[in-house]
């Protein structure tokens, strides 16, 4: 009986581990929030303010602190030989094309974000 429970328990804790590890994978960072909200490139957000930074992130002011998440698909798995990734600020998002043909998109096959 104690086995059984053991392996569930391992079993939970792992779950547990691997869904830690892809929320890790969206690029976030955190800061510290004061008294009166969130500070940004000099800005005061209240709490409970969601903004987009113009770097393309989404970020929220908590009482404890501001997290910001990036709202970008980065490819990470595509042929980087023969391809290259283009950012558009304007939409926050990135596109691969072959260096050879900017207008022809190239295949991805994973990404973060």
């Amino acid at each position: 009986m104690k086995l059984a429970y053991a392996m569930k328990f391992l079993l939970f804790l792992f779950l547990i581990l691997l869904t830690l590890g892809s929320l890790c994978t969206a690029q976030c960072y955190m800061r510290s929030a004061n008294k009166y909200g969130c500070v940004e490139n000099r800005k005061l957000y209240h709490f409970g303010v969601v903004w987009k930074t113009k770097d393309c992130f989404r970020c929220e002011c908590q009482p404890r602190a501001m997290i910001c998440c990036s709202l970008v698909f980065r490819p990470t798995n595509y042929d980087r030989e023969n391809c290259i990734a283009l950012f558009h600020r304007k939409s926050c998002s990135m596109r691969v094309v072959w260096k050879s043909d900017p207008q022809e998109p190239c295949n991805v096959f994973a990404g973060v974000g």
